[in-house]
């Protein structure tokens, strides 16, 4: 069974959806993860402050309009003793991916991706360099 999802209370960010809130798990065991990877598949994982909860981060191949990406959504995930704010790619094909956050300022990095490895990014706040400065909107 899912989750509830309620609104964060957060502002509007720059013309963006309102995130929403993951409210779980914040005990019991680690979250059972599979990662599809081997080959020239390999998996990434974005990790980002908690203020990034519900917001999605996407993936473009570097070079490719960020109109043709993959996306997840930020989440808490329980880890071995500890949660974790992250986002999952559990299947992305070997290459260089541009990883991109809230607003449309820019990119939060680069990210390569290996087959049969898990890649690892740190997203921070999931907004772009220009819109980090940025006051919420309302």
């Amino acid at each position: 069974m899912g989750h509830a999802h309620q609104p964060a209370g957060n502002a509007d960010v720059l013309g963006q959806e309102m995130p929403f809130a993951d409210l779980g798990p914040r005990s019991g065991p680690p979250d059972a993860l599979v990662l599809d990877i081997g080959g020239d598949i390999g998996a990434v994982v974005i990790y980002a402050d908690e203020a990034c909860l519900g917001w999605e981060v996407d993936l473009t191949p570097v070079g490719v309009p960020r109109s043709h990406h993959l996306h997840t959504m930020v989440r808490r995930r329980r880890a071995t003793g500890r949660d974790v704010i992250a986002g999952l790619y559990p299947h992305v094909p070997a290459g260089s991916y541009i990883v991109w956050g809230q607003g449309s300022s820019g990119p939060l990095g680069r990210v390569d991706v290996v087959g049969g490895r898990v890649s690892e990014f740190q997203g921070g706040s999931c907004l772009g360099p220009a819109a980090a400065g940025a006051a919420p909107a309302g």
